[in-house]
């Protein structure tokens, strides 16, 4: 088996011996707890999970959360990208741009939620915070990625002539890339947690969160280990094929 071979195999092991060992644990807890209101099996979670599966109001609740973290993260992105341009390429902008985006990541997460709630409607709400959360964070990853382009390099295309869109598409674009597509695979699994912990609170109608903390305040404690794994499996599957299409780009590039 040649080294490429070796490292594909590997590649699939780890993740494969990290999730089992998780679920072994979880397995012993909860057989040593024996109190399934309180600890369900895995086996019992999967299998409250097969039953929700089966329900046309699981799937509408599951999109309704997948596609509410898509426009959030888009919106995220959108903001973060232009206040990281405007912060790397103009100071005076960068100069305003920075302490307010380190008073927006400085106040708690909870406060946060807890006031907008308060604003915004039910289905409004979870996507304001998720968009007033995540943006300091891409923003940050954007100006970090800005920032590890060699200047010389676009002094240097200024100096013969280099067209703007040449240097965008030629220079920075190819160079920021991996660090941009990183940095989003991380920022969207982040954002899916906000979104549902949001629709919890803001009891958002057709949301994976509105069924967890039914399930929470009915002591379904299988059913919410349940929503949990699909979220879960939400997060790891999106972070997933965010990295693919970042390695098919790079390659690409």
């Amino acid at each position: 088996m040649d080294k490429r071979a070796v490292k594909i195999v590997l590649n699939v092991l780890y993740p494969v011996i990290v999730v089992a060992a998780v679920f072994a644990v979880w397995a012993i807890a909860a057989y040593a707890k024996g109190m399934e209101i309180i600890l369900p099996s895995p086996s019992r979670a999967f299998e409250e999970l097969f039953v929700l599966v089966k329900t046309s109001y699981f799937w509408r609740s599951l999109g309704s959360t997948f596609l509410r973290s898509i426009y959030c993260f888009a919106i995220s992105f959108l903001i973060g990208l232009i206040f990281a341009l405007l912060s790397y390429f103009f100071e005076t902008a960068d100069r305003l741009i920075k302490p307010f985006m380190s008073i927006v990541r400085a106040v708690p997460t909870m406060a946060i939620i807890y006031i907008l709630v308060i604003w915004f409607s039910r289905e409004i709400a979870p996507a304001v915070i998720a968009v007033i959360v995540i943006c300091p964070t891409l923003y940050s990853v954007f100006l970090s990625a800005f920032g590890a382009v060699d200047k010389k390099l676009y002094e240097m295309s200024k100096v013969y002539g280099v067209s703007r869109k040449s240097i965008v598409f030629g220079l920075y674009i190819p160079n920021m890339a991996p660090a941009l597509f990183e940095g989003s695979a991380s920022g969207f699994s982040l954002n899916v947690k906000l979104v549902i912990a949001a629709e919890a609170l803001a009891s958002t109608p057709d949301s994976l969160g509105l069924i967890m903390k039914g399930s929470n305040a009915n002591l379904l404690t299988a059913r919410l280990f349940a929503v949990t794994i699909a979220a879960v499996l939400l997060s790891v599957i999106s972070e997933w094929l965010i990295r693919l299409i970042g390695k098919a780009v790079i390659r690409w590039k």
